[in-house]
């Protein structure tokens, strides 16, 4: 029955398009950086300004995010596809950061090439099922000038694959 449920609402979510974007931190027992793509991002209050990341407990970036204790939510542009294979197979790992031109914030790891960047700092977590959720308080938001930067549409997930993000008229 649980599988059966597992299914209908995995079926369900299918439909409802999420953004893609890479959680990337610096893992301090490895002494690198990590990331995953992510499409569970949610803003959750500006008062404080915070965002919350769900996470699978078993992937790599989960202690690292734990031990460090910040991330930054890169948040992507249809033009960076390219981007997510290496970030969500793990047999393309030592990939990750060498297909762009990644930056650091005080040792935090950001895609200066990405739609934003938000930084965050971890001060609530919960673990419900397989993953935790962060909550972290934001401490500094990059956002790159659409005037001139060129930008592309923001990179969605649905319906198992990319989709478009656009205003309507």
């Amino acid at each position: 029955m649980a599988t059966d449920l597992a299914d209908l609402l995995r079926s369900a979510m299918r439909r409802l398009p999420g953004p893609v974007s890479i959680v990337s931190t610096h893992d301090l027992e490895a002494g690198e950086a990590a990331g995953m793509v992510a499409s569970a991002v949610v803003p959750v209050s500006m008062q404080p300004a915070s965002m919350l990341v769900a996470v699978n407990q078993q992937a790599r970036c989960h202690a690292a995010i734990e031990g460090q204790g910040r991330f930054c939510i890169n948040l992507l542009g249809t033009d960076q596809t390219g981007l997510v294979r290496p970030f969500s197979d793990p047999s393309q790992r030592e990939q990750r950061f060498t297909m762009a031109q990644w930056d650091y914030a005080d040792t935090i790891p950001f895609l200066p090439s990405a739609m934003a960047n938000i930084f965050c700092r971890v001060e609530n977590t919960l673990v419900h099922g397989t993953h935790e959720l962060f909550i972290g308080d934001v401490y500094d938001v990059r956002v790159k000038d659409s005037d001139t930067s060129g930008e592309s549409d923001p990179l969605g997930w649905m319906e198992g694959g990319f989709a478009r993000f656009g205003a309507l008229d």
